[in-house]
């Protein structure tokens, strides 16, 4: 009698957007819940680690910085990138331009940050494709152009070589991915049949980029319906299943208000804000000191993520404050959430999923645009929220906080409309497709 394997799961992510992250860590413990064994690969462990903390601060600069070029680069189709990544005629003018932009940034960021041994000729490369990439504007097409493009699909089929022996070694019987270049890279190898595995991509943001698209996933898990059936009109897509963002068990289901509020130590009968900025923090330290001034009678909760100065400055700032609560990266961001009222901050796909499974509205600020605008969009057309500029912040948090039979209402719409079972519903459909593979690998192998 043969002895029975768990079943094995490669997730791939990218710590660029720690959502992307905190959803495969969701998926990973439910799989592991049910019996399967988990490798999870983050894409920027396949380059040198300076390398990848230099692609970071550029990344943060420019979405910061130069929010416009930002969501000018993330609105490119898909066959603009696969223009970029397959064919031969070189990228378009205009896209060198923006990759212009951030070469220059990442230049002035090289040098900086840990030295690594392992990967090290990619320090040389970044300098390399910085260089190549700055726009001359004699260059943009024939041979330059054709450079440029030489030089990016050579770093792009850098890392597919990196990946391949890594999911090799590990075997997997499915492999899900929570951000679309990983995906892409599985698709291409996929496609050069070297890989059978079967693939489900997970978007956890209420919108498609069109990247996603990739004809080596066999399985998508969306956010909601409406998702799905965007997918199946505009990209003829059948293999899309509603799960759910994937989230964390805390969320499934979260405490009570009144349990969450007691766990923090928060008083039971004062309106709560909670103030985000994603993992990373962004605008926490300003959005609070303008909802301080403004309001004097709301208890204000901040969570200020890997963001070091930020919390800093919030912590003088609550020393001067009482009704100020501070809080740094957090594991608990169920209890944060459903212990508020209203949720003001950067609206990530998994943030928005969160605050909805906690049945709590969400006011965006400084939406980085791109796949924050899927996002934004999502929540006004269902009234759950909107983007608002710093100067309308107070007015729209006041006007809430005041009405409340209309945030009540706001939170009944918003739990209904939040999913808490994402990471479960994701997980065995994975652990089916696992099954699935393994058997029909078996049959393949000694027949019937």
């Amino acid at each position: 009698m043969l002895e029975r394997v768990q079943p094995r799961m490669l997730l791939l992510t990218s710590g660029l957007g720690l959502g992307h992250v905190r959803a495969a860590e969701a998926v990973q413990a439910a799989a592991i819940e049910r019996g399967a064994t988990v490798k999870v690969i983050d894409l920027w462990s396949l380059m040198n680690s300076a390398v990848a903390a230099v692609v970071h601060r550029t990344y943060l600069r420019l979405v910061q910085e130069y929010p416009e070029l930002y969501e000018r680069l993330y609105r490119l189709d898909q066959h603009t990138w696969r223009q970029i990544l397959e064919s031969e005629d070189g990228p378009p003018p205009e896209v060198l331009e923006v990759l212009e932009l951030i070469s220059g940034l990442a230049l002035e960021a090289e040098g900086q940050g840990p030295r690594e041994r392992r990967y090290a000729s990619d320090r040389m490369l970044l300098p390399l494709l910085c260089t190549a990439l700055r726009f001359d504007g004699d260059s943009l097409a024939g041979n330059g152009a054709r450079a440029r493009l030489a030089l990016m699909k050579w770093a792009w089929q850098r890392l597919i070589r990196r990946l391949e022996p890594r999911i090799r070694e590990f075997a997997p019987d499915v492999i899900v991915s929570t951000q679309m270049i990983p995906a892409a890279m599985v698709s291409y190898l996929k496609q050069q049949r070297l890989l059978p595995t079967p693939m489900v991509g997970v978007v956890t943001d209420y919108g498609v980029h069109d990247f996603w698209v990739q004809p080596g996933i066999t399985r998508y898990c969306v956010p909601h319906d409406e998702i799905a059936a965007e997918m199946a009109d505009r990209y003829s897509l059948t293999a899309v299943l509603a799960t759910g963002v994937p989230l964390m068990p805390g969320f499934s289901p979260p405490p009570s208000q009144v349990q969450a509020r007691r766990e923090l130590g928060l008083p039971l009968d004062e309106p709560t804000i909670l103030v985000l900025g994603g993992g990373l923090g962004l605008n926490v330290d300003s959005v609070a000191a303008r909802l301080l001034e403004a309001q004097q009678s709301l208890r204000l909760v901040i969570v200020s993520g890997r963001n070091s100065a930020a919390h800093a400055t919030l912590r003088a700032m609550a020393a001067r404050h009482s009704r100020l609560y501070v809080s740094d990266w957090t594991e608990r961001m169920h209890v944060f959430i459903r212990a508020a009222d209203l949720v003001v901050g950067k609206p990530g796909g998994v943030t928005v999923a969160e605050a909805l499974a906690c049945g709590r509205p969400l006011l965006a600020t400084r939406s980085l645009g791109g796949q924050e605008g899927f996002n934004v969009d999502f929540l006004e057309r269902r009234g759950l929220g909107a983007l608002v500029t710093d100067g309308e912040l107070p007015g729209r948090v006041a006007a809430l906080a005041a009405d409340r039979a209309h945030l009540a209402q706001l939170q009944r719409r918003a739990w209904l409309l939040g999913r808490r079972d994402g990471a479960q519903r994701v997980a065995d459909l994975a652990l089916e497709l696992a099954a699935r593979y393994r058997r029909d690998t078996l049959v393949a192998a000694f027949g019937s």
